[in-house]
């Protein structure tokens, strides 16, 4: 059994690798996070991150509004550098770190929980996630999300087969400064395992003694790898404090029904996702209750995270839920289990084949629709869309050639500005701001983060027309 077991696992994961490769475009959707992980990346090859910092917190400080941290954790941009230093601003070889730790990611969720399902149901509940059409498609995205995703399921790898020797814990404590390098969130992975091992100091009190230097050794070896980072790299997430100050109890409340209502979405859209996301939440609360002392690790973490989440004024959307999500599928497995377990011993085997059978069918949905994904966009040569395709191309071009090196740009997505066209930028939702650029770039498309393209006439400010394609108009503002 463990054989099949292994063979199946490999092949699971060997699918999802092939159906998650063939869905990478040589394109990138517009938001401009992305460009400041390769700035970020090519910074740390140049030797130039205080250069850096100090460009982009020119970007951060004159936009509109607040539109990200100075500079974000320096762990992803460190996973992008070979790719720089070997393709340059390539797409699809960008595309390759969070490929590679989404499957770590699938071989660390198998990991977890294969002692703690049966065989089939450890199987399942990785390929709902091998295959889910929502993580397929995030692959396509330059950002830190499947990254962080894999060092949390790691670390939490790690917290749930505790042994004695020390090198467990220094290795735990690299991999939990691992997730807070790439993450600022990833601090909740260390602070669930120190209130975990709270719980163990309370309840193995012979232990107590080993328990205490066991956490010691990961919290020194987190503390100097943080000590050696902040020597190297220049902080500049101060910024995220200021984003605090944004939270409002509407807020807190809105972030709570729309996080909550994700959970559902992540396994579809339409009523019958719904109904059944709201069947595996009374499941769930089942398996938290019941596996409370066996789970308590992931059940800690599950909290301290989703708290996190709310407190956070700015909407993320989907990508936020992904280090909770197979915790609350995993968890909800166990209740259903649980709940089966109840039934009279002549159903027991109905039951249980009816939900091998359920999560059976909802697997062939997710692997049909990633599948048919990956299809088109072969069919579509991985088209180049967003920041990367022709008409943005000959902006980039326009501005690199024809505008002065210490010129500042207006753009609706600043940093991929400057990451094409090593020009100061900012962002400016009204007309007031305009002035601080010497060129206005203006987007046809674009709804958002600009003077709407009918209105910028209304500025009085006399702008000149210099170029203009199928999507943008760059302006030359008066001086």
């Amino acid at each position: 059994m463990p054989a099949a077991r292994n063979s199946l696992l490999i092949f699971i994961v060997l699918l999802s690798i092939a159906i998650g490769s063939s869905t990478l475009t040589r394109g990138h959707e517009w938001g401009d996070d992305f460009a400041s992980y390769i700035m970020q990346a090519q910074s740390i090859v140049d030797g130039r991150t205080k250069e850096f910092v100090e460009h982009n917190a020119f970007t951060i400080s004159q936009s509109s509004i607040l539109i990200g941290p100075v500079a974000y954790p320096w762990g992803y941009p460190l996973l992008l550098t070979p790719a720089i230093i070997f393709k340059g601003i390539h797409p699809l070889t960008l595309k390759l770190p969070g490929l590679l730790s989404f499957i770590g990611f699938l071989i660390c969720l198998f990991l977890v929980t294969r002692d703690r399902l049966t065989a089939p149901e450890s199987l399942l509940l990785l390929s709902l996630f091998a295959f889910n059409p929502t993580l397929i498609k995030f692959l396509d995205q330059i950002l830190s999300d499947i990254p962080f995703l894999f060092s949390i399921f790691l670390g939490l790898l790690l917290i749930t087969k505790l042994e004695q020797e020390r090198w467990h814990y220094v290795t735990l404590g690299v991999v939990m400064f691992f997730a807070f390098f790439i993450r600022t969130t990833g601090i909740i992975l260390l602070a669930s395992f120190l209130i975990h091992q709270a719980f163990r100091f309370y309840t193995y009190q012979n232990e107590r003694k080993t328990i205490l230097l066991n956490s010691a050794l990961s919290v020194i070896t987190f503390g100097l790898l943080w000590f050696i980072s902040a020597q190297v790299f220049p902080n500049g997430q101060g910024t995220y404090f200021e984003q605090l100050k944004g939270l409002t109890p509407t807020i807190f409340l809105t972030n709570i029904s729309g996080y909550i209502s994700l959970f559902g979405i992540f396994l579809g859209s339409g009523p019958a996702w719904t109904y059944l996301f709201y069947t595996l939440a009374v499941f769930f609360l089942i398996g938290v209750w019941m596996r409370r002392n066996v789970d308590q690790i992931l059940i800690i973490f599950c909290v301290l995270y989703f708290l996190a989440m709310l407190f956070w004024p700015e909407w993320q959307g989907m990508r936020f839920l992904f280090p909770i999500l197979p915790i609350f599928v995993y968890l909800a497995f166990q209740g259903i289990r649980i709940v089966i377990t109840k039934l009279p011993e002549k159903y027991y085997m109905v039951g249980e084949r009816t939900i091998y059978g359920f999560w059976l069918l909802i697997i062939g949905v997710f692997f049909l629709s990633s599948s048919s994904h990956a299809y088109a966009n072969l069919q579509d040569n991985r088209k180049i869309n967003g920041p990367f395709d022709p008409f943005s191309t000959d902006v980039y071009n326009y501005i690199r050639a024809e505008t002065p090196a210490d010129s500042v740009i207006v753009f609706f997505k600043p940093r991929a500005m400057r990451l094409f066209t090593n020009r100061e930028t900012l962002m400016s939702l009204d007309c007031a701001r305009l002035p601080l650029g010497d060129y206005v770039v203006i987007s046809k498309k674009a709804e958002n983060s600009q003077v709407p393209p009918d209105e910028i006439d209304k500025c009085g400010l006399a702008l000149k027309n210099l170029f203009e394609n199928q999507r943008f108009i760059i302006y030359e503002v008066p001086k």
